[in-house]
C-alpha cells in the first residue's frame, strides 16, 4: 500500500483574489456608499425642515395661548431665500415681548453649510403681520398665512399654516421649492 504524501510545494501555496475581482468589489462600494449618501442627505433636509415647522408651531401656539390674557400680539414673519441656522424667522411686532418669553425664533442649527429658504404668503395680500386677539388666540381680520421652508432649496417642504387662529402643518415630498405649497395637511 503506497501512501501518497503532499508535497512541499503544495502545502505553502496561496489563494488570493484577481486584480478584476478587487476592482469590481470596490466599485460595488463605491456605488453602495453614493446611494447610502445621498439618500442620508435627503434625511438630514428633512429632520432640519421639520424641526424648524415644530419649533414654529411650538412658538405660535404659545403666542397663542397667552394672547387671551395680555391682548393681541402681533407676529411677522422673515421671508429670505439663504437665511443662515441662527437667524430670526419670525418675531413679535415691537411692545409685545409680554406675549412669550422669547419674542423672536431663531432657525435651528444645521450641520455643514445649509440655509434655510423661507417664504410667507398673507391672505388678503398686502397684509404683513398677524394679529392673535385676546379672544383665545383668534387671529384678527380672518388673515391667514402659510409659512413655507427648506434646506438648501432641495426638497421636501415644510408649511405651517396659520388660519383663524388654528395652526396647521403641510408636507411637500415632491419639491423643496418655497414657491410652491405643501400638498398634504395636518391640523395640530
Amino acid at each position: 500500500m503506497m501512501f501518497k504524501t503532499a508535497s512541499f510545494k503544495n502545502i505553502f501555496r496561496f489563494q488570493a483574489f484577481t486584480v478584476a475581482e478587487l476592482m469590481v468589489t470596490v466599485a460595488v462600494i463605491g456605488v453602495l456608499s453614493a446611494v447610502v449618501f445621498t439618500s442620508s442627505q435627503a434625511f438630514l433636509r428633512r429632520d432640519q425642515a421639520n424641526a424648524a415647522a415644530a419649533e414654529l408651531v411650538g412658538w405660535l401656539e404659545a403666542i397663542s395661548a397667552r394672547s387671551g390674557s395680555v391682548g393681541p400680539c402681533t407676529v411677522q414673519f422673515t421671508a429670505a431665500n439663504g437665511l443662515a441656522p441662527g437667524a430670526t424667522f419670525a418675531s413679535l411686532q415691537a411692545g409685545d415681548a409680554r406675549c412669550t418669553p422669547e419674542p423672536n425664533l431663531a432657525l435651528p442649527a444645521t450641520d455643514g453649510n445649509r440655509t434655510y429658504n423661507v417664504a410667507v404668503t398673507y391672505t388678503p395680500n398686502g397684509t404683513t403681520a398677524l394679529a392673535f386677539t385676546n379672544r383665545a388666540g383668534v387671529v384678527a381680520n380672518g388673515v391667514e398665512a402659510v409659512v413655507r421652508i427648506s434646506v438648501n432649496n432641495q426638497l421636501p417642504l415644510r408649511c405651517v399654516r396659520i388660519r383663524f387662529g388654528t395652526l396647521s402643518t403641510g408636507i411637500n415630498n415632491a419639491t423643496g421649492d418655497v414657491a410652491q405649497t405643501c400638498t398634504v395637511w395636518e391640523r395640530t
